[in-house]
């Protein structure tokens, strides 16, 4: 099985251990024809950039690297923050439309868009263990923010990791990523989410990204689990983005998926 491109990739930049050189290298080693740099937003305690003028400065950096002519094609990304109830994301709409590509998450430690937000989310998360009630507050809150967050922003291409530190309801995630032809990740770094979960996504219908969520030069374009799961959960290869037979960012920006 033979994947396009890998498009969540992280360099010291943000909380990586490689630069920018070492990530494309690592993917042309793999194989892979394509690329995105996907540096955490600065909402993000200590992993996320200081401020939204690094973009740029990896957007610079980039552009020289495609004028070089490596087979391999560098795109800008960021993998933004879900900040609030209503999906807040901690990136500006002006820096946005300078992206190839938008990634969106629930992450821990991050500033929220207001005190009551930070304790619906940030809060009610750190008491999910205390009880069914707690847990099933969590994950409503949790899911109430990704959903808002693929309704709100029209631009947003990948859900990140779903449910991997922020439980959320899996089928009424997937359903939001059907009708808004968001991509829903299946994150190789941390093997997530598990098989049994895939496959209550897959039959909802929303469609699939294969991405390492790589932070070293030999993690990027690793995507054996997801190979695995395609494999395992039937997924067919219409519904993952980055398969060969698909193709990569042309099949990320037209949200194909909204279609099947």
């Amino acid at each position: 099985m033979r994947f396009y491109g890998d498009y969540h990739v992280h360099t010291s930049y943000s909380d990586g251990k490689q630069d920018i050189e070492e990530a494309v290298k690592g993917a042309k080693e793999k194989g892979l024809k394509e690329v995105a740099i996907t540096e955490h937003g600065p909402a993000v305690m200590v992993i996320g950039v200081e401020e939204e003028e690094v973009y740029y400065q990896i957007k610079d950096q980039i552009a020289r690297i495609n004028e070089s002519g490596d087979e391999v094609k560098v795109y800008l990304g960021a993998e933004a923050n879900i900040c609030g109830m209503n999906g807040e994301l901690d990136l500006s709409p002006h820096l946005r439309e300078e992206l190839d590509v938008l990634i969106a998450g629930l992450h821990p430690y991050t500033y929220p868009s207001s005190l009551k937000d930070g304790w619906e989310l940030q809060g009610k998360n750190m008491l999910r263990h205390l009880g069914k009630g707690f847990r099933a507050r969590a994950i409503n809150n949790n899911t109430k923010a990704c959903v808002e967050a693929l309704y709100n922003h029209p631009g947003l291409d990948i859900l990140a990791h779903p449910g991997l530190f922020f439980e959320v309801d899996y089928e009424e995630v997937a359903r939001a990523c059907s009708k808004t032809g968001t991509l829903f990740e299946i994150n190789c770094g941390h093997k997530h989410p598990p098989l049994s979960d895939i496959i209550k996504v897959n039959k909802v219908g929303a469609c699939f990204i294969i991405n390492s969520d790589a932070h070293f030069k030999d993690t990027v374009g690793d995507l054996a689990y997801g190979a695995y799961v395609v494999e395992k959960a039937g997924l067919a290869p219409n519904a993952v983005a980055n398969l060969d037979e698909g193709g990569g960012i042309s099949w990320i920006k037209k949200k194909r998926c909204i279609y099947l």
